[in-house]
């Protein structure tokens, strides 16, 4: 049977993200995979698989907010922001007291502007910033609008710092370890980063790397892949007969009439659903087009939902 869905994986140091998935499809014989939210290679922990019609899922899933445990090293600025690169500043840290250390993270909390590095995805001119950065250039990048909705020092051994922080996708906890230790007066580089939540998946959920490589076939990889049903615990549920199933299949939007019960969950304008069959199987993920409230005030033929994916399961 293919396997459809997403797998959790906590990923190990030294591997980048697409080196993770390319072992998982060469391992599981996997057609397609990719994965939601990039993980350094230096980093750890949560990294969301997704496989052949998991792939779908993606849009619908990179928004969540992102948790991570990270240390930092104050004195020391690298070309990366973390342990990878090279030293490109030091500066004493003596007279840095944990007070300061305590008030000068209370001040990254909330919307805060953040320049990504140097070494990163971000695109410029059509090409990754870390492109730019190998060719030892310097680029000006924009900076970005970023949430950090907790933020909390868990431990000060000078100059370690160790941190949690909730934040929100897009945020680089390597350029937030940056601009902390130059507010503090000695600037800082990131030393380690493990990430414990990516949106709906936590580190419980996650597969460890050793377990992953010592599994045999697709049989036993089964039991840690999160069913595209159980992937959208929060969205709200729209049951279909078998003509609306056709309807949606064949790409075409549901209007009122299509609605023989007139049987609908909460929703408002703009909202994602997912609509399932009679069984309980995902068949795809709509957006509606008015308020639940509003639907005993239109016509027969008013367009209530459009499909924006539509799954295709099958058996191998």
């Amino acid at each position: 049977m293919r396997v459809d869905g997403l797998l959790i994986v906590d990923k190990p140091e030294g591997l980048t993200s697409l080196e993770v998935v390319r072992k998982i499809k060469h391992w599981f014989s996997v057609e397609r995979a990719g994965h939601i939210g990039t993980l350094d290679p230096f980093a750890t922990g949560v990294l969301p698989v997704v496989l052949n019609e998991g792939r779908k899922l993606v849009p619908f899933l990179e928004e969540g907010p992102k948790e991570y445990e990270a240390m930092m090293k104050l004195g020391e600025e690298t070309t990366t922001d973390d342990p990878t690169g090279e030293v490109i500043s030091q500066k004493p840290f003596d007279g840095v007291t944990i007070e300061w250390i305590q008030a000068v993270f209370k001040s990254f909390l909330g919307r805060i502007q953040q320049t990504p590095p140097m070494f990163s995805a971000v695109k410029i001119k059509g090409d990754p910033l870390y492109r730019w950065a190998r060719k030892g250039m310097e680029i000006e990048r924009k900076e970005r609008t970023v949430n950090i909705s907790e933020l909390e020092v868990q431990g000060i051994d000078i100059p370690k710092i160790r941190f949690r922080v909730s934040c929100s996708p897009g945020t680089y906890i390597r350029a937030l370890a940056r601009d902390v230790g130059r507010k503090i007066g000695c600037g800082a580089h990131l030393v380690s980063l493990r990430r414990i939540r990516s949106g709906p998946f936590h580190l419980k959920q996650a597969i460890p790397w050793e377990h992953l490589k010592s599994l045999s076939g697709r049989d036993s990889l089964l039991p840690w892949v999160i069913s595209p049903e159980e992937a959208l615990p929060d969205f709200p549920e729209v049951k279909g007969d078998e003509e609306m199933l056709k309807k949606i299949c064949d790409g075409k939007e549901i209007v009122l009439k299509d609605f023989h019960l007139r049987s609908f969950p909460d929703f408002r304008k703009g909202q994602w659903l997912r609509m399932s069959s009679p069984e309980g199987k995902l068949i795809a993920i709509l957006r509606s087009e008015m308020d639940r409230d509003e639907i005993h005030r239109v016509y027969p033929e008013k367009v209530i939902f459009r499909p924006l994916r539509v799954f295709h399961f099958k058996n191998d």
